[in-house]
Order: structure tokens, then sequence, then C-alpha cells
């Protein structure tokens, strides 16, 4: 039952209500309110609480109006128990006296809180409009403004450029504004330091990070080419790229996240790793050696971090015409058909220039803000700030994600062994083209497809042989290496520093080819001893 559904009575006591502070363990001077309306403003307020949430001078509560829930709401109570937070219903907090409240959308009913207000952008600055409207989300006037009166308190920009567009959407507000830059940046240029970590979340080791980053619409990356990451698994080499998703709240708000799971489980269970929309998108990004994108923030941030991008798709009629957003999208290369995906993205890499984003970046947010926005809350709360305020770096990421379970191998034109994930119905051309499947975790139709089978135990390489009779070999990991039998019981253990499904896919080629079965797979020695 919705708490707004429960008498005042039983309401939670702690640490809301002040009748009730004697109940408390640690006393505060001062109680916040933060307004939560979907996953994305959660996502952008936490990045600003974050800046002093270790203040014990500070309690924090946060609330969400159930009642009129936003259009993309869906997955905030959720998220709020995970987090674990304080959470009171919305008519308990608009009957509760704040000292201030934080609000990342103009949407909810702010008026109806006893606090002074904070909003901020949910993005960086104000880049987008609403859908269907020429009204520019997080200015829209008929919000910012009730009675006569300008609803917030202050009003944050992350570039003092940002004053005149909120002049021309709603004059009568301009005068709260106030530059503070922009939270999510600060923690990510924060977090750069952690980028060998974030790497390893993602189990990338030396591959190359493909960072696909979709905001949500019809004009999306994920709404205009939902395909994309099947096509990247099936045209990379698996052993040389490691392809990441980001999905926007608003994604996995619309659809669902066991609607959006089941709609990638093709490209999840071939190795694709997906992001969970509440934290672990800006690591995601801060890994990438190329970010593939469309007219989002996401795109904005990667390029304020000094990444490669590429836009995916044409423009969006949601984009700000003026914007810095625009501007980036006009200077970016775009994903285009006339190349490869792998050229276009190895392209972008060799060609990017450190520094060269950092013209538009700096008309979409002004110096690291850590110190203005400590400022400007102090000031709110009436509070003197630290000495030295400095935003924590992001969390790591925690993708979804699974063992590829089937590949196809074979000679590349430059004579390297590379395997792709099973998942494109037209991979690249190879030599000696074979597919290897594991016992246990393919499918049947790529295990009757397998040249090779392989599983976790070497005791099972005779039962695979009869089991799946087509295949010509049978092949499990050992301490540093593999161990392949064919069907006539010839069994050899090979013995290099690459991954043992590789390994098996280099015996199949030699011994296809009657060569031995020691050499160099792509820069690794392997070494081979026949065992009877």
């Amino acid at each position: 039952m919705p708490e707004n559904a429960y008498p005042p009575s039983f309401w939670p006591k702690v640490p809301a209500d002040p009748a009730y502070d004697h109940w408390l363990t640690t006393e505060f001077d001062r109680k916040v309110l933060v307004v939560v309306r979907t996953l994305t403003t959660l996502t952008r307020l936490l990045d600003v609480v974050s800046l002093f949430g270790s203040d014990r001078r500070i309690q924090l509560v946060f609330t969400h109006d159930e009642r009129r829930p936003g259009i993309l709401s869906a997955g905030v109570p959720e998220a709020l128990r995970r987090l674990g937070p304080p959470v009171i219903g919305w008519g308990q907090a608009t009957a509760t006296r704040f000292d201030l409240a934080l609000a990342a959308s103009e949407n909810d009913v702010l008026t109806e809180l006893d606090a002074p207000i904070l909003l901020v952008p949910h993005g960086i600055g104000y880049q987008k409009y609403y859908p269907g409207s020429r009204v520019t989300s997080g200015l829209d006037p008929e919000k910012l403004v009730h009675n006569g009166e300008v609803v917030p308190a202050a009003i944050a920009l992350s570039h003092e450029s940002q004053r005149a567009q909120l002049t021309r959407s709603c004059p009568p507000a301009a005068e709260r504004a106030v530059v503070i830059g922009d939270p999510c940046l600060d923690r990510m240029v924060m977090s750069r330091h952690r980028v060998s970590r974030y790497r390893k979340a993602l189990d990338a080791g030396g591959r190359t990070v493909v960072t696909l980053a979709s905001t949500w619409g019809k004009h999306s990356l994920f709404g205009r080419r939902p395909e994309l990451p099947v096509e990247l698994l099936g045209c990379l080499p698996f052993d040389d790229y490691r392809v990441v998703l980001t999905l926007h709240p608003g994604v996995w708000a619309a659809h669902g996240p066991w609607q959006v799971r089941s709609w990638l489980r093709p490209a999840i269970a071939a190795g694709l790793a997906l992001v969970p929309p509440d934290h672990g998108w800006q690591a995601a990004v801060l890994a990438a050696d190329c970010v593939l994108s469309d007219e989002g923030s996401a795109a904005l941030y990667a390029a304020a971090v000094d990444k490669p991008v590429l836009l995916t798709t044409p423009g969006s009629p949601t984009t700000v015409a003026d914007s810095p957003l625009a501007a980036l999208a006009r200077s970016v290369p775009k994903l285009g058909t006339e190349f490869g995906l792998r050229d276009q993205i190895d392209g972008a890499i060799a060609r990017h220039r450190p520094g060269s984003h950092a013209p538009i970046i700096q008309e979409a947010v002004e110096d690291p803000g850590a110190p203005l926005l400590a400022g400007l809350l102090y000031a709110l709360l009436g509070l003197n700030p630290p000495d030295d305020p400095v935003f924590p770096p992001v969390a790591d990421p925690e993708p979804l994600t699974s063992p590829a379970a089937a590949f196809v191998a074979g000679v590349d034109a430059s004579g390297e062994l590379v395997r792709f994930p099973l998942v494109a119905e037209k991979a690249p051309d190879l030599e000696y083209r074979h597919v290897l499947a594991h016992a246990d975790n393919a499918e049947l139709r790529e295990l009757d497809a397998a040249t090779v089978v392989y599983a976790d135990e070497p005791g099972r390489l005779d039962d695979l042989l009869a089991h799946w009779p087509a295949a010509r070999l049978a092949a499990a990991p050992t301490d540093g290496g593999c161990l392949v039998r064919d069907s006539t019981g010839e069994t050899h253990a090979l013995t290099a520093d690459v991954d043992p499904v590789l390994l098996a896919a280099f015996a199949y080629v030699r011994l296809a080819t009657s060569r031995p079965l020691t050499g160099d797979l792509n820069g690794a020695a392997v070494s081979a001893l026949r065992r009877r």
C-alpha cells in the first residue's frame, strides 16, 4: 500500500517528525528533503548530495509523489529501497517543514513543499525540449512560476550562458539562477584515476572497450538501432574488443526491466555487458576507448572526459538547436554504412586528438563546481561549508553479463586467428571457419553446428565426442592451457598464455592443415604434448 494511503498517525516518525527527535541517536542541525521523480533525477540528486551527505550536521530524507507519478517514474520505489535512505510519502513531505528541498525536475508540485527549493538540471545544462513541444526540459515557465511567484529559491546552471536561455524561457526566474558547474561531470573528473578499476569490473582486460550510450525515445540509439549491440558483437573480434551498453533510465522505465533484458538476451548471452539503470554508466563511459552515442547527455559527458565519440543516429528534433549538444552532434563523426563498423571505431580512436572537444564543452560547463555548489548549498542551509569540499568518485559498474557460450572462429585476412560470438547472421569472412560451443551453456542449434565442443572438465572429453558425433574435436581447459581430443582418441595438451577456447580453435586449424600444434598464436608461444 502506498505510504500516502496511511493516515498521519502511521507516518514514519524519525528522522522526519521533530516531535520524535528524542528517539534519534545522532543529533543534526538541518533537515534536507530530496524530491525524486524518476531514476534519472535520482541519479542526478545523488551526485548533488554526495558533496555533503557525510556531514553529520545534515539529515537527508527522500520522497516521491506516488499520487502523481511522472511518465517515466517506474522503478523509483525499488531503487530507493535498494539505496536505503529514509523515505516518506508525499503527504508527509508536504506537511513537514524542511530546511532545504532538492529537486531535479520542475514537474513535481513543488509549491506544496514547505522549504526553500534548489532546482538542478538532470543533464548537462538544458539541452533538450520536452517531446512534441518547444519547451526546454527543466525550464518550463508554467512550473517555475506559481501565482506570480518564482517557485525555486535557486535554479542551478552549469554555465553562465544558460542565464540568457532561462531569461528567454521564464524572465522572472532569471534572478534566481546560480552557476554551479555540473556535479555529474565533477564526479567523473574525480574518478579518472579509477579507470583500471572500472575496466576490471567490466571484464575488459586488455581489450578495446566500446561503450554504447543510448538516451530514451524513438530518436535514440536503442530506438533506431536496437540491433547495433548484436552487430558489434558479430564483427568485433572477441579477444580484442569488449562491448558495453548503457541505456537511459527512461528506457527501463517505459518498457520494464524484464522486457529490456529479454530483448537483449541474445546479446548478453554473446558477451554484452549491460549496465543497470541506477548506477554505473559514468564508469562505463570513463572506461571506454570509444563511445557510440545518440544526441543525449551521455555524448556530451563522453566528450567532456575526452573520449572519441561516434554519433549513431541522425539529428534529434528534441535537441535545442543552439545548444552545445547540437554543436557536438555537428562536429563528431557519424556511424555510417560505407565502411565496416570495426574500421569506423578504430578510425575514430586513431583520429581523436586530446582536447578536441574542449571548445564545445567550455560552452556547456564552467570550471569544476564543488566549491560553487557547496557554497550555494550551505548558504541555503545557513551553515558554514567545509574548507575543501570535494566530490567522491562514481561507483563501480555492476553489469549484467554472461560468458559467451558459442563462437565462430577462423583465420582472418591478416593471418590472425580470431573468434566472434555466434550471434550475427553474417560473420566476417574467415579461412578454416568453424564453430566452437560449450556443451552445457550453448543452445542446441549451436551445438549441432559445432566443430569443437568444449566443457569445463577434462574428464568429459570422451562423453562429448560420443554425444556430439558431428564434432571434430572435444576440448577442456587445464592449468595453463587446453586439452583436446579427436574422434580417434588422439589427445594433445596445449599450453599458452591465452584463453583455452581460443587455444582449442588454434588446435583445430593446425590439425585441419596438418601442421604442428606448436607455434605462434597471435604473439603467444604455444607448446604441445601428445597424450596417450
